[in-house]
């Protein structure tokens, strides 16, 4: 996947008639993201290039220059720091409303839920409440040691640089990568006085909310807490839906982008940085990896050597970062393979830095794909061609100059999608999320009420819920 799974799901999952027709949606913080490669003209400069349209420039310190707001922040650790220190923790509902169960309350509940959704068809259309469009989410108010207290302990902690996962990566910058989560619900939580996105409100009672979002942000714990700290919350969140691969449904679930590694390169940069572009294809990461990520080593094999080929082991820290984003602003092309999952952040990181993405991943999935057409600002590849000696350099030298400008200039354009920033923007990533989502909540309600409305001998569906894995098949062998 390009990013992350966001998946949505029915909060009152009894398959009875009477269970409440919404959803619920849980961010999961696992990562499913997708991989690209992205390739750079070595010794062939890049076509002599031309002004970008008024339209495509923006200023440096904000790529969407339309809003008269402050500018936005986007570097999470400055976000995060603002956002602790001006908000505190609202105290979590306790367990006793929670567990306001039992047949009459369901169907008080179900009921409730009708009237709002007929309020919502046949209201005033001037009310911004009563466009279908809007989603509307309800915030779960949960105890701190799950949102604020994990956000602090990254915050007093991320100058520690000693802390290495197994690959040599620093934990603190796996965590910025990772930190979807915070900026979804870091922009819900705002007053909405201060939120620019529109197509998404917040609401403070279950009968009004499309969806559920249950904040939880399990890459601080599961890095930066002590092993058994770790399972004692996870023992709490065990019974909030979780998702293994081949789960995934993209009927109702979303694949989101992360967060760049590298720093934005703006109007300017994208000016300046046109004739430095000499190399033809850069790629520097892990060049060796599991399952479908085995094609990395059969492509350096065949790049070896090659004349205006860059392939670099990746390295951690501040240095490898800056030798990353200085060898993707010097080149045409950046490779993005498969890792060990069909997708890395690597697309993500050339497409910030105006590098044309190549990317080698038969099974690939992409973030806000049905709004965004890829084929706009990347090359697509299969892995078969792309290991043939000598294919993909041929293929990358016969693109004319023409598709490669009209490429991109499509890059700057579409940079402003992968920028997480606060307060939120509209067209950033956070507002692609709520799109998609409305997009998919009328299909998924279809699935929903028609399963609650079922009686015995109705022709059966399959609805978003009873999909099963390849381990429900084999429980199901075994009884």
């Amino acid at each position: 996947m390009a990013g992350k799974y966001f998946a949505s799901g029915n909060p009152r999952s009894s398959h009875s008639p009477s269970s409440p027709s919404f959803l619920v949606a849980a961010l999961s913080l696992l990562a499913l993201a997708s991989i690209f490669f992205f390739y750079a003209f070595s010794s062939y400069r890049c076509p002599a290039s031309t002004p970008f349209d008024a339209s495509v420039a923006r200023e440096k310190s904000n790529p969407n220059p339309k809003s008269n707001a402050a500018a936005p922040e986007y570097s999470f650790v400055a976000s995060l720091e603002k956002f602790l220190t001006s908000r505190r923790p609202v105290a979590a509902e306790s367990s006793s409303a929670a567990a306001d169960a039992g047949g009459a309350a369901v169907k008080a509940l179900d009921d409730t839920i009708w009237e709002k959704e007929t309020e919502r068809l046949y209201g005033d259309p001037a009310d911004p409440w009563s466009v279908l469009s809007v989603v509307r989410v309800y915030v779960y108010e949960m105890p701190a040691k799950f949102t604020y207290d994990l956000l602090w302990l990254f915050r007093n902690t991320y100058k520690e640089t000693a802390n290495l996962t197994s690959n040599g990566s620093p934990v603190h910058r796996l965590i910025e990568q990772h930190s979807i989560d915070y900026w979804l619900w870091a922009d819900l939580i705002t007053p909405e006085s201060e939120r620019l996105l529109k197509n998404v409100i917040r609401v403070h009672q279950q009968e009004e909310a499309d969806l559920f979002y249950i904040p939880f942000f399990s890459t601080i714990s599961f890095f930066l807490l002590d092993k058994q700290q770790c399972k004692a919350l996870y023992r709490v969140w065990a019974h909030v839906p979780r998702y293994k691969p081949g789960q995934v449904w993209l009927e109702k679930d979303l694949i989101l982008p992360y967060v760049p590694n590298v720093d934005f390169c703006d109007a300017k940069c994208f000016v300046e940085n046109q004739s430095k572009r000499s190399t033809l294809l850069f790629f520097r990461g892990r060049l060796k990896r599991n399952a479908g990520g085995k094609i990395r080593s059969r492509l350096v094999e065949v790049l070896h050597d090659t004349e205006g080929v860059v392939i670099e082991q990746g390295s951690s820290g501040e240095a490898g970062k800056a030798a990353a984003q200085n060898g993707m602003r010097k080149s045409l092309f950046c490779l993005s393979p498969a890792g060990d999952t069909p997708s890395s952040a690597r697309l993500f990181d050339a497409i910030v830095s105006g590098c044309i993405p190549v990317i080698v991943s038969d099974e690939l999935e992409l973030p806000f794909e049905g709004i965004l057409d890829y084929r706009k600002i990347a090359l697509f590849v299969s892995s078969s061609d792309a290991v043939q000696p000598g294919w993909l350099v041929n293929f990358l030298k016969s693109i004319n100059p023409k598709r490669i400008r009209e490429l991109q200039v499509n890059l700057a354009k579409y940079s402003r999608h992968f920028l997480y920033s606060s307060p939120a923007q509209p067209l950033g990533p956070e507002d692609l999320t709520w799109r998609m989502i409305a997009g998919k909540l009328v299909n998924i309600k279809l699935h929903t009420q028609r399963s609650q409305r079922l009686v015995q001998g109705s022709r059966s569906l399959c609805t978003c819920e009873c999909r099963p894995d390849d381990d429900a098949r084999s429980e199901d062998k075994l009884k």
